[in-house]
């Protein structure tokens, strides 16, 4: 193995030649890499010699799932005022290869996405007008964009007021709904038939979201707020999921919905209401929204609550986007965002149903089952504080034991016996839990609060 030594005021210093001499082809190889897209991109924007500083850079970077519906965007304003004239990949040294382009399926669209590549582009209408992208990707949606340019032959600026146009107007995230991942929801086709709710409720829901938002422009010009927001409390199971599927099947508007997992960091919530406001008439769904980062000051001052506060009442104008925030539990958020106008104007309490409800509930449940002497009123103390959720689980499990008993036929009859013993299963189960945390358990005198709140 041959080896050099190199004495330096710090001592010898000793390398492996071959090693060395790899590591310099790669640098030599890497230079004319660099070399050869510079050649050709000043070839290409027929940049002058004696020009100084020739060529302008502007540079974007994307890190997550926005870099398709961006590059939707800038590849609908380039294939509608520009040519491609070529596109060019290249691997270690000067060695070509073919540029990476990803198709992604978003809905019913796919996408044509660059991913790894050079492209030339020159304007339909000014031969003259022309510029060089560069996407470098370092993960499969983290891609650092380049452009390069001669200013007096190309306006950057005027470019990309007409692609953030075309994003926020008419791109495929307007009147979408997405999640704060940049995926598409699969929203239920759900409506307040489907659901059992007071009128009352249903009737703010619709005040507050489906109408505000029809009528923003006439609450604005009455020198009213044209943001809103709306929180729905209560125990899980009682309906606040449900309400918010309908709704966004009866909202005209973008939708934005925002699970607990999404927020982390500082600056995505401030991200994600500077995209709100832009994609408006919008509405921000925030489910659980306790658990996002910690909304309150337990132990001190959270940096996620200054910020959630500014953004739903801050310098910036919500114009346009409403807030439709759900909790299980409303005492642990923070008194500067529960209790303020403009942050949250409405709050509505999702209780366990009442004797009436619980009945309606069952109902519709058992309507798609045939039933024999079925009497749900007899059911309805033992169901007292009961949610929903609990109450389409009694109606799943009566049916399972209806298969059961009738030795797995097609269709089977729902009887009066089989809820009854469905119903006695879960509350086993219930009394079992409680048992578990502690709590007192005698018949409808459970401590029911403390254990499903």
């Amino acid at each position: 193995m041959s080896r050099i030594e190199i004495d330096t005021p710090m001592g010898p210093i000793t390398a492996d030649l071959d090693e060395l001499g790899e590591s310099l082809s790669y640098l030599a190889t890497k230079v004319q890499k660099t070399d050869k897209v510079d050649q050709a991109i000043s070839l290409f924007l027929q940049v002058d010699e004696a020009e100084t500083q020739p060529i302008e850079s502007k540079r974007k970077y994307y890190h997550n799932r926005s870099y398709i519906f961006w590059m939707e965007a800038l590849m609908e304003i380039i294939n509608k005022d520009y040519t491609i004239i070529r596109a060019e990949n290249y691997n270690f040294g000067d060695a070509m290869t073919a540029p990476i382009w990803f198709d992604e399926k978003v809905g019913d669209v796919t996408v044509k996405v660059p991913h790894k590549l050079v492209m030339y582009v020159q304007s339909n209408k000014n031969p003259e007008e022309r510029f060089v992208i560069m996407f470098t990707p370092f993960d499969e949606y983290e891609v650092d964009m380049v452009f390069q340019f001669r200013s007096s032959c190309f306006n950057y600026t005027e470019f990309w007021d007409v692609v953030e146009d075309y994003f926020y107007n008419h791109g495929l995230l307007k009147g979408a709904h997405f999640t704060a991942e940049f995926k598409f929801l699969d929203t239920p086709k759900l409506n307040w038939s489907d659901i059992v709710i007071k009128t009352e409720d249903r009737q703010i829901l619709e005040r507050n979201l489906v109408k505000f938002i029809d009528s923003v422009e006439l609450y604005r010009s009455k020198g009213l707020r044209g943001s809103r927001g709306v929180l729905l409390a209560g125990p899980p199971g009682t309906g606040k999921t449900l309400s918010c599927k309908v709704l966004m099947n009866n909202l005209d508007a973008t939708v934005l919905y925002v699970s607990r997992d999404n927020i982390t960091d500082v600056g995505q919530i401030t991200e994600l209401y500077k995209m709100a406001r832009r994609l408006s008439p919008s509405v921000v769904i925030l489910e659980d929204i306790d658990t996002l980062g910690g909304l309150g000051r337990d132990e001190g001052d959270h940096p996620l609550l200054g910020e959630f506060l500014n953004c739903l009442a801050g310098v910036e104008d919500n114009n346009g986007v409403v807030t439709l925030a759900t909790t299980n539990h409303p005492e642990k958020l923070d008194w500067a965002l529960t209790d303020r106008p403009g942050r949250f104007d409405v709050r509505l309490k999702f209780d366990y149903p009442d004797e009436a409800s619980r009945l309606a509930i069952l109902e519709k449940y058992l309507t798609p089952f045939e039933t024999k002497n079925i009497k749900l009123k007899s059911l309805m103390k033992r169901t007292d504080k009961f949610s929903g959720a609990y109450l389409q689980e009694i109606v799943q499990s009566a049916f399972m034991l209806a298969h059961e008993d009738c030795g797995y036929c097609k269709e089977p009859v729902i009887t009066q016996k089989d809820l009854e013993r469905a119903l006695t299963q879960m509350e086993a189960q219930r009394a079992t839990v409680s048992r578990e945390k502690g709590l007192s358990y005698s018949g409808d005198e459970m401590t029911i609060e403390q254990l499903y709140n």
